[in-house]
């Protein structure tokens, strides 16, 4: 469970845990009125109002949760089908009062307004996608699948699961919020094809296993590496960048994603926020929970209400000039597009009435074996010789710059991104090929990869795991944090090496030295001195350690003895009550220098040190 606020858990164990701990169903009425007076308390004793009443409610929520359930005090939830505790029936708030907080009010409805980024190029955001898809950087193939499906951080590395329905279309499972209000799975478009996807995750989970992870903690160890990978790969598109933001992150691509499958794949009489919170898994705006008796035109200024909430007006599609197009379902009747089943009747009734033309169908050449029908999952390719040369030229070029075999099916993979990426357009020259196929698993200029290295092929699943375990974006960051804390112990081992040095010299001939680890040695023996001769005198004869009293004994700046005396404070405060030592005792008629004098010997300091000489 996460951290409870301290006046949450006062109050849960003050006031409600003794009530609820005892509650039956009987009691409901009895608990509305305890939760009543418990919100009252909130607002005026703790000034809460509109969105900060969220974190308390949660938490309360989250602790009424780890109370027994028995048959006396549970009830049925129809949403979930599942028995819970009658407290979280009560200690809630209705859909009305979350409409009130979530909503904005007009001055920020405004401001959010003012701040829509315009998506001039859908085609060019998704054909950097399509490369990150082919990218062997863990942290590349979330920000691919992100922008093309439109799913959660933790959604994508852990809890989700993604199947093929259709070419562009999967099932999905496994939403972290509202999991309670969702159905088992659903079908979302995908903005390349599905299989890319699909096999994306694979990879991914292959190379970062979250398993052993909280939803939460997800977040917290790989969340600014892919944010950095979502910076390197669209950092550079402004339009991305809203004014509250200082750089794109991998939460921008969410509410792009929706206005790009919207745009693309919508039909026309679904309304835009209907079918966003359709992909998005947003029940709580298809169907949102309402007293009996609300009409229709509450109902829908409440899911308005949520639609703002959930970013659907963030971003547009606009042409070059700026200006809003406003169009649906502009890749509908395409080669592999289809309309989601849920709208798949809506649409036809609207396509029947408007006498729109059937939607276009691949032409096949005599019957094709269905996938469940296929024993090996592969089909037949006949390219002639010069063809077929062609392809492995460019498939020894690629091996080269990637470092293992390309087989067929790769081979193809990215050919069809290229000849998809570039608009129809052929390179002249085979080279220009080779490096824009390879370039399918396209990674900005100065972004250092395995594949352009080497190495022997245990290295590179050593550096891969060691990647995906420490977090790290992308190898050039991962060897630039091993090579800080290698430099850092490399460091700590020289200076630890000067320490011992100085340690064995004697007193007289540190003195003239400047080095920071002479003055430390200096320092280190002035105290253990001092605390000597503390340990043998009266109480008015004992000193109190300070840095004028070091600094009279054995020189230096005082703020390199101020840093001495912090790194000890324990040592030296321990000293300082043991003894009761005060520092008044320092108003002293003869100066500290007359009556204490530190030893020539290097030996007569065994405190303080991990020198063999000096412990001796």
């Amino acid at each position: 469970m996460a951290q409870i606020l301290g006046w949450v858990r006062d109050r849960w164990l003050q006031a409600l845990e003794p009530v609820l701990w005892t509650a039956t169903t009987a009691q409901e009425a009895e608990l509305r009125t305890l939760w009543e007076h418990e919100l009252q308390w909130w607002k005026t004793q703790r000034g809460l109002a509109g969105d900060s009443l969220r974190k308390p409610i949660t938490q309360v929520r989250s602790l009424i949760k780890a109370l027994p359930v028995t048959e006396q005090n549970s009830w049925e939830n129809p949403r979930t089908g599942e028995r819970e505790h009658i407290g979280l029936k009560v200690f809630n708030l209705s859909e009305g009062e979350w409409v009130q907080m979530n909503a904005r009010n007009q001055g920020v409805t405004q401001e959010r307004l003012s701040q829509q980024v315009f998506l001039k190029d859908p085609d060019g955001l998704v054909e950097r996608a399509m490369s990150l898809l082919f990218s062997e950087t863990w942290a590349d193939l979330v920000v691919g699948i992100a922008v093309c499906t439109g799913r959660r951080l933790a959604e994508i590395m852990k809890t989700g699961t993604f199947t093929v329905k259709e070419p562009y279309t999967v099932w999905f499972e496994g939403q972290v919020k509202g999991r309670g209000r969702e159905p088992g799975r659903s079908e979302i478009p995908t903005l390349v094809r599905a299989f890319l996807v699909v096999e994306a995750v694979q990879r991914l989970r292959a190379l970062v296993d979250c398993t052993g992870l909280e939803i939460e903690q997800v977040s917290q160890k790989y969340g600014k590496a892919v944010n950095e990978a979502a910076a390197r790969s669209y950092g550079d598109l402004e339009e991305l960048v809203r004014a509250t933001r200082e750089k794109v992150s991998v939460h921008n691509f969410r509410g792009m994603y929706a206005r790009i499958a919207t745009f693309w794949y919508a039909p026309p009489p679904v309304a835009d926020i209907t079918y966003m919170a359709q992909i998005q898994g947003h029940r709580f705006v298809l169907e949102p929970r309402v007293e009996a008796g609300t009409s229709a035109e509450e109902v829908e200024q409440i899911r308005h209400h949520y639609a703002s909430h959930a970013n659907y007006a963030d971003y547009k599609i606009a042409d070059t000039d700026g200006n809003i197009d406003g169009r649906q379902g502009v890749q509908l009747g395409q080669p592999g597009v289809t309309v989601l089943d849920v709208f798949r009747s809506e649409y036809e009734a609207w396509r029947e009435k408007m006498h729109a033309e059937p939607p276009v169908v691949a032409p096949t050449k005599g019957r094709q074996k269905a996938a469940t029908e296929n024993k090996t999952g592969y089909s037949v390719f006949r390219p002639t010789i010069q063809t077929r040369a062609w392809g492995d030229d460019l498939r020894e070029g690629m091996r080269r710059q990637l470092g293992h075999e390309i087989k067929d099916d790769e081979l193809l993979r990215r050919v069809f991104a290229v000849y998809e990426q570039q608009d129809h357009h052929a390179g002249p020259a085979q080279g220009r090929v080779v490096r824009s196929v390879v370039g399918s698993g396209v990674r900005q200029a100065g972004t250092l990869s395995l594949e352009q290295l080497d190495l022997p092929a245990e290295t590179q699943r050593l550096l891969q795991e060691g990647m995906a375990l420490t977090g790290a974006a992308d190898l050039l960051a991962y060897l630039l944090a091993a090579g800080e804390r290698e430099a850092r112990n490399v460091r700590s081992q020289t200076r630890r090496h000067d320490s011992e040095r100085y340690a064995a010299m004697p007193t007289s001939k540190l003195a003239g030295m400047k080095v920071p680890e002479a003055g430390t040695e200096r320092y280190r023996r002035a105290v253990y001195t001092l605390m000597q001769w503390n340990e043998a005198h009266r109480p008015l004869e004992q000193w109190y350690i300070t840095t004028l009293s070091i600094q009279k004994l054995v020189g230096g700046r005082k703020e390199a003895i101020n840093a001495y005396l912090d790194a000890h404070r324990d040592e030296i405060e321990e000293h300082h009550r043991k003894l009761d030592i005060k520092p008044s005792y320092n108003r002293k008629a003869e100066p500290i220098g007359q009556m204490i004098t530190i030893a020539e010997e290097p030996m007569a300091f065994p405190w303080g040190s991990a020198s063999p000489a000096a412990g001796a």
